[in-house]
């Protein structure tokens, strides 16, 4: 019986189906039922097996996603809180298990696949807008997306649905529409009417979402992958009538494009202070996450540290914080710098199959050549349009994501984790041949782990000899263990957490060791200045951090930590000087004069307000 299933044309979809099943399980539960949805997910490779089939289809990408999984693993190890960390170990189980399921499609079921996926971006969507609350105080949305938001929110039905933040629907949304865009076309040309309305019908619903959303960043990454495409076909069109090499014009055509672009946003930039103020934050926050890469550059930070350590170590609040993020960056600080070339070698490796494999767009149009004397017919290898259609979906995807994680973080640190090998699966499934010629890129046993073991020899030769290096990998461990102990219970949105010396001796020894190879590391001098700041030893904090501040001044979290601890030793006016860009600091001295009262500390609370009115009337006397 399970050999009729598993050879039946649609068991594929089915596999298909059940990845998309379990990762929105993943999305809901969590890690709560991770073993259990696990067995669901990996039950159609179980029924391969049974009828000695390959558990799943072998793909040129199958080493660097093990590697990846492998990553995700330490990354669990390293975690600051493993709860939070097997949710998000979860999520990405789910994107290697749709990557699987994608791959082992059939390449004549290429555009029914992208109708599931334009169903899929429809749900997406629709859920969105029969969620989302555009009237939220937090909410920020241009005008006239607000007005549509609240005039939906009037008429729809009232369903108690979990809101998802709407950066992270676009996030997904923007690598799903150019499936839709590809079906639309190719139901067109073949003139299948029912499924063209489907794809509008979705397409409809996804770009409705998507524009709700008011994500400004993915509308931009969109746009720019599908002009991408429109390039090519119109570099396409001049080559023929110019009887030039498409590849030229398209290069001409593609800077031309971006330089377009560059002048755009820097008009936007002087005259829209929306945007200004958006590429400043950007800025910023890209500055400061390199300075926790720098604690954690070696093993990491641990699977969804990104935003307890942001918070705790540079906005220095026991509450979420961060307005954006950058999935690059995130994946970098939590799985260190490994983590990260794996990410771009499965994107990069992507790219390539698809160039290699590419055909051009008057595929199937038959061509004169000559053979002994006459002229003959002769027919690309490629005849199939959806061929064509869906390499470009498939380029455009996974462009749309690069260029949207650089500004939000849709795919790696939220809901949408699920979906971030979707391009990937697509790619392989486009770019497959059906000749037994030896595939352009192979991985071998061998090959893995001489280059595995080339590296660990570099790693362990650098730490022996290389003082900084060394100092580094003392700071990176203490780093991790002083985060384990400050962020147990996170967010705990209350100035608590205190704790004594001796919890944090663990962490204090691999700092003293980084300093004695390297004095100047500013992990171990930052995170000593914390601990001492947070046992109450305020003079002490001061010497070790400013000692962290001149190594690094435009450290936010070493600025504000250092300016605090002048505060509760009564020296103001260092303080003001250090304190000027901390602009929540009022509030928060409001707030600290409480909770040293609670404490029985009346002097450093009488200090909290004196802070307070000084910046006040500081700020007054510079308007």
């Amino acid at each position: 019986m399970f050999r009729s299933i598993v050879f039946n044309r649609w068991f594929p979809f089915v596999d298909l189906g059940l990845a998309l099943l379990v990762g929105a399980l993943w999305m809901k539960g969590g890690a709560r039922f991770g073993w259990v949805i696990l067995i669901l997910a990996l039950l159609p490779w179980g029924m391969r097996v049974t009828v000695h089939q390959p558990a799943f289809r072998r793909t040129r990408l199958d080493w660097p996603l093990l590697l990846f999984l492998f990553a995700a693993v330490l990354g669990m190890w390293t975690a600051v809180n493993f709860g939070m960390a097997a949710e998000k170990f979860w999520l990405i189980v789910g994107s290697i298990v749709l990557f699987y399921a994608l791959a082992g499609q059939s390449r004549r079921d290429v555009w029914l696949v992208a109708a599931v996926l334009g169903v899929v971006a429809a749900g997406i969507a629709g859920y969105f807008l029969l969620s989302n609350d555009w009237g939220a105080p937090t909410a920020d949305y241009f005008g006239p997306i607000r007005s549509v938001g609240l005039l939906l929110m009037r008429v729809r039905p009232s369903l108690p649905l979990p809101i998802f933040h709407p950066n992270k629907v676009a996030g997904m949304l923007v690598i799903l529409i150019p499936f839709i865009l590809a079906s639309a076309f190719y139901t067109w040309q073949k003139r299948w009417w029912n499924w063209l309305l489907l794809a509008l019908a979705c397409g409809g619903l996804a770009a409705l979402g998507l524009l709700l959303t008011g994500s400004i960043g993915a509308w931009l990454a969109l746009a720019a992958g599908l002009g991408v495409w429109l390039l090519w076909e119109v570099s396409g069109f001049v080559s023929r009538k110019a009887a030039g090499s498409q590849t030229a014009v398209f290069l001409a055509l593609l800077v031309g494009g971006v330089v377009v672009g560059v002048v755009a946003i820097g008009l936007a930039v002087g005259r829209v202070t929306a945007v200004n103020q958006s590429l400043a934050q950007r800025s910023d926050l890209l500055r400061q996450t390199m300075y926790l890469i720098d604690d954690f550059s070696i093993i990491g930070g641990g699977l969804a540290s990104f935003p307890p350590l942001y918070s705790e170590y540079i906005r220095v609040i026991p509450f979420f914080f961060v307005l954006y993020s950058n999935l690059f960056l995130d994946v970098w600080l939590e799985l260190s710098l490994v983590g990260l070339l794996i990410l771009l070698l499965l994107m990069g490796l992507s790219f390539w199959l698809l160039y290699t494999s590419r055909i051009d767009s008057v595929e199937g149009v038959s061509a004169l050549s000559e053979k002994n004397g006459k002229r003959h017919r002769q027919r690309k290898p490629w005849t199939r349009r959806e061929l064509y259609l869906f390499r470009w979906a498939a380029f455009v995807s996974i462009l749309v994501m690069a260029l949207h994680g650089l500004t939000d973080d849709a795919l790696y640190g939220g809901q949408g984790t699920p979906f971030l090998f979707l391009g990937m699966g697509m790619a392989v499934v486009v770019s497959r041949r059906r000749s037994r010629r030896k595939p352009v890129i192979t991985w071998t046993r061998r090959k893995f782990w001489v280059g595995g073991t080339a590296v660990l020899i570099a790693l362990v030769l650098g730490l022996l000899f290389h003082r900084p290096l060394l100092a580094r990998w003392y700071a990176n461990v203490g780093a991790g263990q002083m985060a384990r102990v400050d962020l147990a219970v996170w967010p705990s949105n209350n100035w608590g957490g205190f704790h004594s010396e001796m919890a944090y001796e663990p962490a204090m020894q691999q700092f003293n060791q980084a300093l004695t190879y390297d004095p100047d590391n500013r992990t171990a001098q930052h995170r000593l200045g914390l601990i001492a700041m947070k046992t109450g030893d305020y003079a002490t904090a001061v010497s070790q951090l400013e000692t962290a501040y001149r190594l690094s001044p435009d450290h936010r979290g070493i600025r504000k930590s250092l300016g605090y601890s002048y505060v509760w030793l009564g020296e103001f006016d260092q303080a003001l000087d250090i304190l000027t860009p901390i602009s929540e600091l009022p509030m928060e001295m409001a707030g600290f004069q409480a909770w040293w009262i609670n404490r029985d500390q009346p002097e450093l609370s009488d200090n909290a307000e004196k802070m307070g009115a000084i910046f006040i009337d500081s700020v007054k006397s510079s308007q």
